[in-house]
């Protein structure tokens, strides 16, 4: 058990690496950075109408032309090495990972075609594709992997994108010219997704610290590196790739940009043709008509949580009621404004092993009430507050709600669920602060309920919410329970898929049984193109380029 709570930990901070480039670390609730004002944007927002997430028409595919994008400067354009997220978002047009995940967050082929576990589950044989190619048309092999490995455990910087992916492997070594053989430090169900990180080629890079490759980037991707100017810009071309057909689009060229509000005005201003907006960001831009949305589904949890120590929340009844007067449909249509997918569990709906037989609480004021009265809740004074005595302990149900007051989805989320329990018999009061004393209050269990919300792992494991051993650390609700703990332990050693599935089956139904959380939505991002872009474009939350070769620019001709 204290390997798995220092896998946890660790886990957290893998968050920011191996997955995807706009996740925040899930050791903070919530950075401040991205909590910005929200009042601004719900009055810009408008929900884009279903016709506009795709092509009204049939439009021809259309080869050639230029797509703008943006990232920041480089200081370099080693996959391996770089520690910048946007960066490490367009050099995935370059180079391809080992192992990709799907759109329901599943490990799926790239380099790798297959693999097994041993029987016992933490020893990993990993088959390559024998046919992929580097643009200078070698040949790739499990050296470049063994070399991969290598540059990230021994070269790569603390704060570079993939460098946390090592801490899961122990060892590696080369079977044949396309087998290897990762030892991992124990069996766990998000071993492989220690695994979605680029490959680079051993034959061209050689000794990084002497090639002289590090700005000049060479992989085995859809586009090749032309030539890049600091702080102005950075060219692609398309080119023969071992994973799909030929992209339509000739030429990418990328815009330096300094920070997200320079992104923005780009876009606005033509001069790029995608930006990708965060769940806090999207109001910001205007949409206009001539600008398409593609939503994208994300793991930031929203969820209001109980604090157990208080034994007002022990009752499972008063937990049960607060989940029927949650109306998730209703805030997802007007805090949301359609921008996310309801939640039962800390599960997203899209995952592999999502469980939706699970017990689920519609929202209902009556079924509310009949909780409480199961309770023995009553108004006895008949001054509208519910009360109730057990073993000559009076009680009053009264409770305050915390939240951080710069983010205004959590405040519009505290004050409808403080105006339905008023609704069913509660005294209730709003406890707005400013994120670091929201922070702070949180850490030292001054409160009743709070509204909050996680930017989850693409990995696997939910110990660090729910497990007992960490109370007091990023288990802030205090939920302690046995059975719980004992389900968690499984789902973290499951490493076959089946396994895997029941074990997840198993928890989220434990989930919603015991409520330690109520939980609200997943929050979705957007990217947004230009009307030029057209054909299957599907960004994933670690990808949002998945699709690259399927686009093409359409424009009429004259």
């Amino acid at each position: 058990m204290k390997k798995l709570i220092l896998f946890t930990i660790a886990l957290l901070l893998l968050i920011t690496a191996c997955n995807k480039q706009r996740q925040e670390t899930a050791e903070q609730l919530t950075q401040q950075t991205e909590q910005t004002e929200q009042t601004e944007q719900q009055t810009e927002i408008e929900q884009q109408p279903e016709e506009q997430k795709a092509p009204q028409q049939e439009i021809p595919v259309q080869e050639g032309g230029t797509l703008y994008l943006a990232m920041r400067n480089a200081t370099t354009l080693n996959p391996l090495l770089n520690q910048d997220a946007s960066v490490d978002n367009i050099l995935k047009l370059i180079y391809m990972p080992l192992i990709r995940l799907d759109e329901n967050y599943k490990p799926a082929p790239s380099i790798a075609e297959s693999w097994s576990f041993d029987e016992g589950g933490a020893v990993l044989t990993l088959s390559l594709r024998s046919d992929i190619y580097w643009q200078d048309g070698t040949n790739l092999t499990a050296d470049d992997v063994i070399y991969s490995f290598d540059i990230l455990s021994r070269t790569a910087d603390v704060n570079a994108v993939y460098k946390k992916c090592m801490n899961y492997i122990r060892t590696y070594r080369k079977l044949s010219d396309y087998s290897i053989e990762i030892g991992f430090h124990q069996n766990f169900s998000g071993n492989l997704y220690a695994l979605l990180m680029p490959i680079i080629s051993r034959q061209y890079y050689g000794n990084i610290k002497t090639s002289g490759k590090d700005m000049i980037p060479m992989g085995n991707g859809y586009f090749q590196f032309e030539n890049y100017l600091p702080a102005k810009e950075m060219r692609l071309k398309k080119c023969i790739s071992s994973f799909g057909p030929t992209a339509h689009i000739d030429e990418i060229v990328v815009n330096i940009s300094t920070d997200k509000d320079t992104d923005l005005y780009s876009f606005e201003q033509g001069l790029t043709d995608i930006l990708f907006l965060g769940s806090f960001d999207i109001g910001k831009s205007d949409h206009e008509n001539d600008t398409k949305y593609y939503s994208c589904t994300t793991n930031y949890y929203d969820f209001i949580g109980f604090n157990f120590s208080k034994s007002l929340f022990q009752d499972i009844n008063v937990r049960k009621a607060i989940a029927s007067i949650t109306p998730k449909e209703s805030l997802l249509e007007n805090v949301y404004l359609g921008h996310g997918a309801i939640a039962e569990t800390p599960i997203h709906p899209t995952y592999w092993f999502y469980e939706p037989e699970v017990t689920k609480y519609d929202f209902s004021v009556l079924q509310a009430k009949d909780y409480l009265r199961a309770s023995n809740w009553k108004d006895t004074n008949e001054d509208g507050i519910l009360d109730r005595t057990t073993n000559e302990l009076a009680e009053t149900f009264r409770v305050s709600i915390l939240y951080n007051t710069e983010n205004e989805i959590r405040r519009q989320i505290a004050i409808r669920l403080g105006d339905e329990l008023r609704g069913i018999g509660a005294e209730v009061s709003l406890d707005g602060q400013p994120y670091d004393v929201y922070t702070q209050k949180l850490q030292a269990g001054d409160f009743d309920l709070f509204v909050g919300g996680w930017q989850l792992s693409v990995i696997p494991n939910y110990s660090f919410l729910l497990h007992s051993a960490q109370v007091g650390l990023t288990n802030y609700t205090r939920y302690q329970n046995g059975d719980m703990d004992a389900l968690l332990g499984v789902a973290y050693n499951a490493v076959k898929e089946e396994d895997i599935k029941m074990a997840y089956r198993n928890l989220q139904k434990k989930i919603t049984e015991e409520l330690p959380y109520v939980s609200i939505a997943f929050r979705d991002y957007a990217l947004l193109s230009s009307d030029r872009v057209h054909g299957n474009v599907k960004p994933l939350e670690n990808n949002i380029f998945d699709t690259i070769n399927e686009w093409f620019l359409y424009e009429e001709k004259p």
